[in-house]
């Protein structure tokens, strides 16, 4: 059992003692005292577990699939559980390598992508699954990228799942050729007839029937990103730590864009001298177009004063 599903029994439980207590009668003295007594044990094995999560950074995920590749015995076709496994692995060094910093090219190979490599370590019956999991033999690895980029490829895979904007949002915190691996992956499910679910740290994805993996394959395959750099001219109207959101008037039509302060950015506060002031705004837009609706997100990268420009950044 993965510490996904610890988890997720030992919150069960809690749950379901929760529900108990407050069907209990005054009378029920000792029986309260019983299951007071159980609840603080469980508490503190849900503690244990998150402490354990929180010193070990390494990426861990459990990945298991049903459907057609998967006999009744509990076994599992080779030659899925192979390709499977590398469509996965792909999708998680693809992520890894925009994670780090490295710059992705529309084609060609990944760099460093050895250092990205995730290991099976177990595996477990019931559908069929595979315990994967970070082995640190790289020194000049990053710290906690791999684990990042497997958080990432299940958030990636949970939106598949949502409303459109809302996919459209999260597609757009992405890199294109991830969402080209995505959907790489997701086709590979579709075409087996297999069903699958991710558990990744607190996080779980579940596509329990094949109709769900093909809704999410065509979803991700139809999916267009397209990024472009523009720089802006008008006033920063507002900056909100909360969310790391910026809105910003252009100077020709008035209207107020909306978005994300990029990561470049270390602190958004450093951008409050700008605020009701005239400026250059250099964003970084990423449209994500599905069946012929687009959704722009804009990335605050860079802000400056507008060049001749008299009037100060006031200090705030």
């Amino acid at each position: 059992m993965s510490a996904a599903d610890d988890r997720a029994y030992l919150e069960a439980q809690r749950a379901f003692i929760h529900e108990r207590l407050g069907r209990l009668g005054p009378e029920q003295k000792l029986l309260r005292i019983n299951l007071e007594s159980r609840l603080r044990r469980l508490d503190e094995e849900i503690a244990a577990l998150e402490a354990v999560a929180a010193l070990d950074g390494r990426a861990k995920a459990s990945l298991a699939f049903g459907g057609n590749p998967v006999a009744e015995a509990g076994a599992i076709e080779a030659t899925f559980g192979a390709d499977a496994l590398k469509a996965f692995q792909r999708l998680v060094s693809t992520t890894a390598s925009t994670l780090g910093g490295r710059e992705l090219g529309a084609r060609g190979r990944i760099p460093d992508e050895k250092s990205y490599r995730l290991f099976v370590t177990g595996t477990f019956p019931g559908s069929f699954g595979f315990e994967l999991e970070e082995m640190v033999t790289e020194p000049e690895q990053e710290p906690g990228v791999l684990r990042g980029a497997v958080d990432e490829a299940s958030r990636l895979l949970q939106a598949t799942q949502l409303e459109e904007e809302a996919y459209a949002d999260a597609v757009a915190q992405s890199n294109p050729r991830v969402v080209r691996a995505l959907a790489s992956f997701l086709e590979l499910m579709e075409s087996r007839g297999a069903t699958l679910r991710l558990a990744a740290g607190e996080r779980e994805c579940r596509f329990e029937t094949p109709e769900l993996v093909a809704a999410a394959a065509e979803r991700a395959r139809k999916t267009d990103i397209r990024e472009s750099e523009e720089r802006l001219t008008g006033v920063l109207r507002g900056v909100f730590a909360v969310g790391r959101q910026f809105e910003f008037q252009l100077d020709e039509r008035g209207e107020v864009v909306r978005g994300r302060v990029g990561y470049g950015i270390a602190d958004p506060a450093s951008l409050k001298p700008y605020l009701w002031t005239r400026c250059v705004a250099h964003v970084w837009i990423v449209t994500v177009e599905r069946t012929g609706k687009e959704h722009r997100t804009y990335y605050l990268t860079r802000i400056e004063p507008l060049p001749g420009d008299e009037t100060e950044p006031e200090q705030r």
